[in-house]
């Protein structure tokens, strides 16, 4: 006789990027516990593949984890996570004035409710560029994978930097004629990108700087001496 389980609700979202409507469900002790020994590994690599298990798992829609974009992975679990172990999250900060051997005292605790969370695009973003005639490129948001080929490169080896701008390709176009990034060779792209002139490569830079990121603004007064803190708090990995 098999052992009644209890169905889990089910909640819908939407994906900040592309404004598709998906149903989750909360994650299960098992997947809660695959997350907490992630985390303990301290290895990004297994941290990231456990995130991405876990979205693909609670996510009741058909999804490719490994071509959504950071900023929608992030928003995904962070919604989840809410469902599933509280819609708030503790958050410890140190005072920015050095108080000696008081610093553990000048720490002030903030609660965030996760519904407050949001996702902020930078002024003036856009992922389309005219270049020149009636060329020009559209960008597509960078997944996980790209962005941690970013985050490992030294920016300043230009090659490296290059690379992942091409792999950010989504398409080129001239006049009515598209050319997808995924049907041109690596290096092609590459030779594209060498190709443009300063200020067009400063706004395809504009369209990293300004992407759509998941942002919360927090306020604390510190306990010791008073001062008040603003910040911003930017990316996934600030609020846990």
């Amino acid at each position: 006789m098999a052992l009644p389980i209890m169905s889990t609700p089910i909640y819908s979202m939407i994906v900040p990027t592309s404004g598709v409507t998906v149903k989750y469900r909360p994650f299960l002790v098992k997947e809660e516990k695959a997350l907490l020994i992630a985390q303990q590994s301290e290895d990004i690599k297994v941290m990231i593949d456990t995130l991405k298990g876990v979205i693909k798992s609670c996510v009741q829609d058909n999804i490719d984890v490994d071509k959504l974009a950071v900023v929608d992975l992030e928003y995904m679990f962070i919604q989840i996570r809410g469902k599933s172990v509280g819609e708030t999250i503790d958050l410890t900060f140190a005072c920015d004035t050095d108080h000696g051997e008081q610093n553990e005292k000048a720490k002030a605790s903030v609660t965030i409710d996760v519904s407050t969370i949001s996702v902020d695009t930078g002024e003036g973003h856009t992922n389309k560029f005219d270049l020149f005639d009636n060329v020009g490129i559209v960008m597509k948001y960078p997944t996980v994978d790209i962005l941690k080929k970013l985050e490992s490169i030294d920016t300043t080896d230009i090659d490296k930097v290059f690379e992942v701008i091409a792999l950010s390709i989504d398409y080129i176009y001239q006049g009515d004629e598209i050319f997808y990034s995924k049907e041109q060779s690596r290096e092609e792209l590459i030779q594209f990108v060498n190709n443009l002139t300063s200020e067009q490569f400063i706004r395809v830079q504009n369209f990293f700087e300004t992407m759509p990121k998941l942002r919360k603004k927090i306020e604390y007064d510190c306990p010791v001496c008073g001062r008040h803190h603003e910040k911003m708090l930017e990316g996934l990995q600030s609020f846990f």
